[in-house]
């Protein structure tokens, strides 16, 4: 056998065309595809200020653009909120809950989450809070109808189509509202809870130092720290935070910079100023002591 033979089959040049033929792409595909595949995202929704039906609406869709977009795969719910709309409050319990059977939901609460706001948190995975928050108010506020009259000249089919119903009968279906508050609370804190229901019921503002030690909250975080732990419960260790608001709503088609969206800034006047002109109805929202309707 000539050298030239002997050389083809070297092990070194063995070695050298491996490493050219399968390594060499193979470390190419992977370097590549780090960078075109897209980091798994948590989204980031905003709660800010009072729970109606345009907050509900647009909470409601963004929870929805998370769950359908696979590249999502966990919530962060940022809330400033006192809470607002019985309905509105219950239907975003149940839209998180929803979301949360489909991946990780994580409640920060940042200087407010009462009442409803609280209610739609207690369905998430987990709550966090800063020292400071103000955390609760689990209660209910309505008005009752007025008094019953009869008008010769207004026919009903019964005694009290014009009125809804009695007095006491409205105190009725406000302590339901309060009951099915309390149970949802239970629900989604399970074990957790250390305060017994007869004093949540009491409707008290708790600082987040206080729900920590109640069981309303898991423990003190930041966002940043809200964001890692979602993170963490979706298993993923590299991931972008992306505000679902602009996915949901498309607001990044618009040409202009200056109008696209930005996260409203929390007036924390506005986010605590008592409540003025509601419709009638049930409200699960936090009213400051003293304050008047």
């Amino acid at each position: 056998m000539d050298e030239d033979d002997a050389s083809t089959g070297s092990p070194l040049r063995v070695i050298v065309i491996f490493l050219l033929i399968v390594v060499l792409p193979l470390a190419i595909g992977l370097f590549a595809a780090a960078r075109l595949t897209p980091r798994p995202q948590i989204g980031i929704i905003r709660l800010s200020y009072d729970i109606n039906s345009q907050t509900a609406y647009e909470i409601g869709q963004q929870l929805r653009t998370a769950r359908e977009n696979p590249a999502v795969k966990a919530v962060v719910l940022v809330i400033n909120s006192p809470g607002g709309s019985a309905a509105y409050s219950e239907e975003l319990f149940l839209d998180v809950l929803d979301t949360r059977r489909e991946m990780p939901v994580i409640a920060s609460i940042d200087l407010l989450a009462a009442s409803g706001a609280y209610y739609m948190a207690a369905a998430a995975n987990e709550i966090y809070a800063k020292p400071t928050s103000a955390v609760g108010s689990v209660g209910v506020i309505a008005s009752l109808p007025g008094d019953i009259f009869i008008d010769e000249d207004l026919l009903t089919t019964g005694p009290y189509k014009a009125f809804g119903g009695t007095r006491d009968g409205y105190v009725r279906q406000i302590e339901r509202a309060k009951l099915a508050f309390l149970d949802a609370v239970q629900v989604g804190r399970g074990d957790r809870l250390t305060i017994d229901l007869e004093t949540l019921s009491r409707a008290e503002i708790y600082t987040g130092v206080q729900a920590k030690e109640l069981g309303l909250i898991d423990s003190l975080a930041s966002g940043e720290e809200a964001l890692r732990r979602a993170a963490a419960l979706a298993g993923v260790r590299r991931y972008e935070a992306v505000e679902l608001y602009p996915l949901t709503f498309d607001t990044d088609t618009i040409p202009l910079p200056e109008v696209r969206y930005q996260p409203l800034p929390i007036d924390e006047a506005r986010l605590r100023q008592a409540p003025a002109a509601l419709a009638p109805g049930l409200y699960y929202r936090y009213v400051e002591p003293g304050a008047t309707r």
